[in-house]
């Protein structure tokens, strides 16, 4: 008896949670077409083709709440797949590592363009808890970066430095690529977009590397 109702409550949590996620799709989806003020909560779940107030079970915040989730959910991913690997970028040379960091920052955000499109279009809309929280999310990436680099100065390999200021230019010259390539204006100056990013790493290594 006890099995079976552990196995029903087991059920009910996955279908749960098979419906917030669902939610969170649709709503990014129709974010990034219509707008956060285009969508209403109805649209979310006529997609679904769920009842009116199924959003508010999962999001009792509504619409505001679901956008703040997502892009919270979403930068925690991308941040993991970003440092996924760690011990395999220590172990690379600079230059191969920094190629390795740049691919996937890159590619990560230009896979999801809806993801960006909601972040350039409605950061106004999120309140003041969750553009904090999102810029918590920022610094544990570039704390992350800057601690790898700072072990790579102890074993020799590049020069002391702002480790923490040298994580950031790094991962906003990969940015500015991001940018450029998904709303069509080119920021970096240079023809070849793609020309630009590797040249963005050779000249960080140059710059880091010991002499």
């Amino acid at each position: 008896m006890s099995g079976g109702r552990r196995t029903d409550r087991n059920l009910r949590q996955e279908q749960a949670a098979e419906t917030r996620e669902k939610l969170l799709r649709t709503a990014k989806a129709l974010f990034a077409q219509n707008g956060y003020h285009g969508t209403p909560v109805r649209a979310i779940n006529r997609e679904i083709g769920m009842a009116d107030g199924i959003l508010y079970h999962y999001f009792p915040g509504g619409k505001r709440e679901m956008l703040g989730v997502l892009l919270q959910e979403i930068f925690i991913e991308k941040g993991k797949l970003i440092e996924a690997s760690s011990e395999e970028l220590d172990n690379l040379p600079l230059k191969e590592a920094l190629e390795l960091i740049s691919s996937r920052l890159t590619k990560l955000f230009l896979e999801d363009k809806d993801f960006m499109r909601i972040l350039f279009r409605e950061h106004e809309v999120l309140d003041i808890e969750g553009a904090v929280l999102l810029s918590k999310l920022i610094v544990e990436r570039h704390t992350w970066f800057a601690s790898m680099l700072e072990s790579r100065h102890e074993r020799g390999e590049i020069r002391k430095m702002d480790f923490l200021f040298a994580a950031k230019q790094f991962i906003s010259m990969n940015l500015l690529y991001v940018v450029s390539s998904i709303i069509g204006i080119n920021f970096t100056g240079t023809e070849d977009l793609t020309e630009y990013r590797l040249r963005a790493i050779a000249h960080t290594v140059d710059l880091w590397l010991v002499p």
